[in-house]
């Protein structure tokens, strides 16, 4: 099993190095020794991100609880007044002069770093944030300064060395002889370095697909004022109006439901009842829509949807909840984002056939659509939305795929009208 040190030596020759391609050529150079069996927990050591974003964890440490284990550790002045930027750096120094020390110096194991990090963020209830520090104080007690640091770095999830994943990506395409572009294909439709690098490892990067219940990447859209750039480019065009809620991707499969943000941060917990409408549906899928939150027949800005979300359902007021549902990635046994939008959108209304009713009546609806060639009748959809109160316009190449984590050249939003 390779030794953490390892790990720290990379991180700190990437965090030295100005070159991209020296960058990738590290990181691809450190992944290509690793062992299989290992490769996905070194991933996420290299990365930082130990856990994928939609799991339901957090490590539960900040900088002052980081900062008294390193006084505890020390004695060491300047912590107090460290930034949590700077607590990195600091902790390689408390490290190098600490007071406590072990009884014996043995190298420490990369796999059990990332078990004992891990076992951090498992302490829940009373006493926990004792158990986390006494945990964390016994990982910088046996490290090295070095060490150290990216371990204080990773448990403040400030990495800072440059590692996004695009370049994680390049790396893994480095160490298995992929094409940079075919690993990110990947990574857009299952957006798990860990997963992909053990995928590239096999061979079998490309056979990644999109399906429940691992949230895809969202496709980006570009915004644009008014209407002439999108109808000229996208002609002819779908334009589904935009009601200004929370953009989510919703997985069904078999009799569970999983609901995703843009972030990829699962928030099903808070969606109970959305959630049993949608398992109506007699197919598995994965849609993409908008969550709505409606009070008096006004559409609530998304600070409100967030802050129902983050009250565990709990409603703060008269509100009501709705699903716009706008776009299909995955239908029954397979993703189908490859397809024409205009296909999707069939297979949309086949998918929630019996759960989708009328806008704003039931819980769940389509987005209301209409393929346009006229540019008039595109801008006064466009004003209608405005003036309802919703937020503009999706506008849809009707030959378009859906691209996770890439944006369309032709697709957009639309979220004001021209100037007359």
């Amino acid at each position: 099993m390779p030794p953490y040190m390892e790990i720290a030596v990379a991180l700190e020759a990437v965090d030295r190095e100005e070159r991209r391609v020296q960058k990738v050529e590290v990181i691809g150079s450190l992944l290509k020794r690793t062992p299989p069996e290992i490769l996905r927990p070194i991933v996420r050591l290299v990365s930082g991100e130990l856990w994928p974003s939609w799991e339901s964890r957090e490590m539960g440490i900040g900088p002052d609880t980081l900062g008294e284990a390193l006084r505890e550790l020390s004695d060491q002045g300047g912590i107090l007044e460290a930034t949590p930027r700077q607590l990195g750096d600091l902790a390689e120094m408390a490290v190098l002069n600490r007071s406590q020390r072990t009884l014996t110096s043995l190298e420490m194991d990369a796999v059990w770093v990332y078990d004992a990090l891990r076992q951090i963020s498992d302490q829940k209830g009373a006493g926990s944030l004792f158990r986390k520090k006494s945990i964390l104080k016994g990982l910088l007690l046996n490290a090295s300064p070095l060490e150290a640091k990216y371990i204080a770095r990773t448990v403040l999830g400030r990495m800072t060395v440059g590692l996004g994943p695009s370049l994680i990506s390049a790396a893994i395409g480095k160490a298995f002889s992929l094409d940079p572009p075919l690993v990110k294909r990947a990574y857009d439709r299952l957006p798990e370095l860990g997963m992909i690098a053990l995928h590239a490892f096999h061979g079998d990067v490309f056979e990644v697909k999109l399906a429940p219940p691992n949230p895809a990447r969202f496709m980006p859209l570009r915004r644009v004022r008014g209407l002439m750039e999108p109808v000229e480019r996208a002609k002819p065009a779908a334009y589904i109006i935009r009601y200004g809620g929370l953009r989510v991707q919703i997985h069904k499969l078999n009799d569970q439901v999983f609901i995703y943000t843009s972030q990829l941060r699962n928030v099903t917990p808070s969606l109970d009842d959305l959630a049993e409408e949608i398992k109506r549906a007699k197919v598995n899928l994965v849609v993409e829509g908008e969550l709505i939150l409606v009070r008096d027949g006004r559409v609530l800005p998304t600070s409100e949807m967030v802050g129902r979300i983050n009250l565990k359902g709990r409603s703060r007021g008269p509100e009501d909840l709705f699903f716009a549902a706008s776009d299909l990635l995955f239908f029954d046994r397979g993703e189908v984002i490859d397809e024409r939008y205009a296909v999707r959108r069939q297979l949309l209304r086949r998918a929630l056939l019996g759960v989708a009713g009328r806008p704003f009546r039931e819980k769940v609806f389509l987005a209301e659509e209409r393929a346009l060639t006229d540019h008039d009748e595109a801008l006064e959809m466009l004003r209608r939305s405005i003036d309802h109160g919703y937020g503009g316009l999706f506008i849809r190449h009707l030959d378009g795929a859906y691209t996770p984590g890439r944006a369309s050249r032709e697709d957009a939003v639309a979220s004001e009208s021209p100037p007359h």
